[in-house]
């Protein structure tokens, strides 16, 4: 009834704020926790020179992991809002970046055929992409300034990438006989829309359609990675990732509080991208850790 009542501006607005939701393009603060001095094993973080990406590896480091990460760019660039400390510095350096792209198969299987892999983490994304019209804004609205290659797809980008690393993974868990090897895909609060009230007609009604195709991928992704037999599967669900240090991203983070608050069913609360980095390191070792992650799950795991 309530939804029925919105007027196509409120809906227009809403959409808007769902779309900043799907954005990962806010700084990260420092993260501050000592390194432990004892090696867990190694993780793979695909996209690890992304937002999300460098928290991630950067939280995995201090905790004790042998990080690798593989993105297109390599090394992440300093412009990216990466904390300058010594600490911070020390880290980074410490984490072994490879130049290459993840929708090659080979290139994921090669990596992992190295051994000592205990978890793989899937944080490649992008909100706009060139078959939406829009792939030069993605500079804008990433906050590691991502440009999509021309003709790169939601499937392409977010699909195809994951499929092959979920392959590859599995292959890399059946030879070394670990059916609990944990991968981690960062997917999108709003690919749950079909299970919670009034998501399903935001959908359809509301959201453009280069939108409805982003949620295609990440739905795709879930699927393939839920119903694999050799892998402990593990679903992050984030709304809008933000980080205090960047004042810009406040407002939309105050409406997604309220949304939430008000008991929008289809908003999901805001996490912090220090939060987001620290659950999903946490659930690596953590063997109970499976299924759909969202903020409530989101905030146990990273107290």
């Amino acid at each position: 009834l309530f939804l029925c009542k919105m007027s196509n501006i409120s809906l227009y607005l809403l959409s808007i704020l769902i779309l900043t939701s799907l954005c990962h393009g806010f700084s990260s603060a420092p993260v501050t926790c000592s390194m432990s001095s004892s090696k867990k094993g190694k993780v793979l973080v695909l996209g690890g020179s992304g937002f999300l990406g460098q928290t991630v590896c950067r939280k995995a480091t201090l905790e004790g992991y042998q990080v690798v990460s593989l993105s297109r760019r390599g090394m992440p660039s300093r412009s990216t809002g990466i904390d300058e400390s010594v600490t911070t510095q020390q880290v980074l350096n410490s984490v072994d970046y490879r130049l290459g792209d993840a929708r090659s198969k080979g290139t994921v299987e090669a990596i992992l055929e190295e051994g000592g892999f205990v978890g793989v983490i899937h944080c490649i994304g992008l909100l706009f992409d060139n078959v939406s019209g829009f792939g030069d804004f993605n500079r804008f609205v990433s906050g590691s300034g991502s440009v999509p290659e021309k003709g790169s797809s939601y499937d392409d980008i977010t699909r195809k990438t994951a499929f092959n690393a979920i392959d590859a993974t599995e292959s890399f868990a059946k030879k070394s006989k670990n059916t609990k090897l944990p991968f981690l895909f960062t997917s999108a609060a709003e690919a749950g829309w079909p299970e919670v009230p009034g998501g399903s007609f935001v959908e359809n009604n509301v959201v453009p359609g280069f939108l409805r195709r982003y949620l295609v991928a990440k739905r795709a992704v879930e699927s393939k990675l839920s119903s694999s037999s050799s892998l402990r599967p593990i679903i992050f669900r984030p709304s809008l990732i933000y980080s205090l240090d960047r004042v810009a991203s406040l407002p939309s983070v105050g409406a997604f509080f309220v949304g939430n608050r008000i008991g929008l069913p289809f908003v999901d609360r805001p996490v912090t991208v220090q939060s987001l980095g620290a659950a999903m390191v946490r659930a690596i070792g953590d063997d109970s850790v499976s299924g759909i992650q969202r903020f409530s799950q989101i905030d146990k795991l990273s107290r």
